[in-house]
């Protein structure tokens, strides 16, 4: 092919191809878009403050559905009222004619088996105590632990509502065998001059 023709030709190519690129720059006109409108935020979803209730306890599920120990109420204040301690003398010299604990009735462990644990109709165990005596001052229940506990016995005090007083129960054990009190009734009541009673132990609420 002719060197000049050849030329022309290339030279024909590129123009057609200029005019390709820039045809829709120069002569097209550009589309007009709609505006960006920025939309405000949706308003911000109601939340309920209302309290909610207290899920339910399954300890509260249990204690519904299981009853407490039994107590006889009538022994018990029965047992108040023998022990009840109308003077407020200084009983401190009762302690020294007190025999300690374990000197009364001394037992073979070795021998003699251990007693049988009875249970309530709700399946606690049964336990006593010996209320040594029921009195009104915090102070003098105090002195009465504190003499017992100082010769061996294992002595505790719980307040209580009588009415509209307050009393105080001094008593010792806890105990499951109820025949163990014998020789401590015995010994406590003389050494006291009161007239203590086997109860039913009562733990404090």
């Amino acid at each position: 092919m002719n060197p000049v023709v050849r030329q022309r030709l290339v030279g024909t190519l590129v123009l057609i191809a200029m005019a390709v690129v820039f045809w829709p720059i120069i002569f097209v006109t550009p589309e007009t878009k709609a505006p960006l409108v920025i939309q405000p935020p949706p308003p911000a979803p109601r939340v309920d403050e209302t309290p909610l209730p207290m899920p339910a306890s399954p300890e509260a599920s249990i204690r519904a559905s299981i009853s407490g120990p039994s107590h006889d109420d009538e022994a018990q204040v029965k047992a108040d009222q023998r022990t009840r301690l109308n003077s407020e003398g200084d009983l401190s010299d009762a302690v020294e004619s007190l025999a300690p604990a374990d000197s009364l009735n001394p037992i073979d462990l070795a021998r003699t088996a251990p007693p049988a644990i009875a249970t309530d109709e709700s399946g606690f165990a049964v336990a006593w105590v010996l209320q040594v005596a029921t009195v009104s001052s915090k102070e003098r229940a105090s002195v009465l632990v504190d003499q017992l506990v100082a010769k061996g016995y294992e002595a505790f005090s719980q307040g209580f509502q009588s009415g509209e007083n307050m009393l105080w129960r001094v008593q010792i054990g806890p105990k499951v065998d109820e025949t163990r009190f014998s020789a401590i009734k015995a010994e406590v009541d003389r050494a006291f001059r009161v007239n203590s009673v086997v109860v039913r132990y009562r733990q404090a609420p």
